[in-house]
């Protein structure tokens, strides 16, 4: 297997988060990192052809932390698809791999308009409200790289670790989109909105501890990028397995993750019809917090 992107997301997460302890070591509130494993299949590769829903192995660094002035979630995955994948960014420059490997990263940072105001902006069940930034990009499919910010809000919502909503504006760079024959046209570059709904509820059964995390986005089409209508989203759900078994909790966590796509990435025929790709991959996961 090629780690050809991870040292690359390593160094990146490193340099990332030691700049942040250097500039603003007594801001710091919390902060959580954690790596993990994923294995599962039925992903769509958008290949139109019988190759699809093969395996993929995916390989996650996560760092969520709350700060004064704010917070900051990012990931990075590195991907191991056991697929013939076609994937590109610009007009002619398509690849295809028979064993796909890849690589995709969010850098997410949320200012405090309570903090940078000096006013509590809090009401009814909003505990604040955030001028949200998002940074998007990755190697497979279409060689996303796009640009988001918006108005996020924090809800004070009963059982909840913690929900959020973000609407975003979104600046979409060299999306690609197919024929059925994969001739692809000219790069896409548009603007359009998302809106992401992100959380974690705890639970108990007996006295083993669960949670169920994760988000969904939808984004609107844009005509410009030639997209369409796409919802995507990632539910984890995790056993404590470090409690469980070693008396350390919120460590180690067994469990699944479900990966749901409607039209996914939003690719758009060049034929004009409503085709897009759908999937709903089943994936084991395990997940260490440090």
């Amino acid at each position: 297997m090629k780690l050809k992107y991870l040292p690359h997301c390593i160094a990146l997460a490193t340099g990332l988060l030691a700049a942040q302890n250097a500039a603003a070591e007594g801001a710091l509130l919390w902060q959580d990192n954690s790596l993990s494993y994923l294995n599962g299949d039925n992903f769509n590769e958008m290949n139109f052809n019988d190759e699809e829903q093969r395996s993929q192995s995916t390989y996650t660094f996560e760092h969520a932390s709350g700060w004064t002035w704010g917070d900051v979630f990012m990931f990075f995955d590195y991907v191991n698809a056991d697929n013939t994948q076609y994937r590109g960014s610009n007009f002619g420059n398509l690849d295809i791999d028979e064993k796909s490997n890849f690589y995709y990263m969010e850098i997410q940072p949320r200012v405090s308009l309570s903090w940078l105001t000096g006013q509590d902006l809090s009401f009814g069940p909003i505990k604040d409200v955030k001028a949200a930034f998002m940074y998007e990009k990755g190697t497979g499919g279409p060689g996303t790289e796009n640009y988001l910010y918006g108005i996020g809000l924090d809800w004070d919502a009963p059982g909840f670790a913690f929900l959020q909503t973000n609407l975003y504006q979104v600046k979409v760079n060299n999306h690609i989109f197919f024929d059925h024959d994969f001739q692809a046209s000219d790069a896409g570059n548009g603007y359009t909105e998302q809106l992401t709904i992100a959380g974690a509820y705890p639970f108990a059964i007996g006295d083993q501890s669960f949670v169920v995390d994760g988000y969904i986005d939808w984004r609107a089409p844009s005509k410009e990028a030639n997209t369409q209508t796409s919802l995507g989203s990632s539910i984890q759900i995790k056993w404590d397995a470090g409690k469980a078994l070693f008396g350390e909790e919120r460590k180690l966590y067994v469990g699944t993750e479900l990966n749901m796509w409607h039209n996914k990435y939003g690719i758009k025929p060049i034929d004009g019809s409503t085709d897009g790709f759908d999937q709903a991959a089943v994936q084991a996961l395990v997940k260490y917090h440090f």
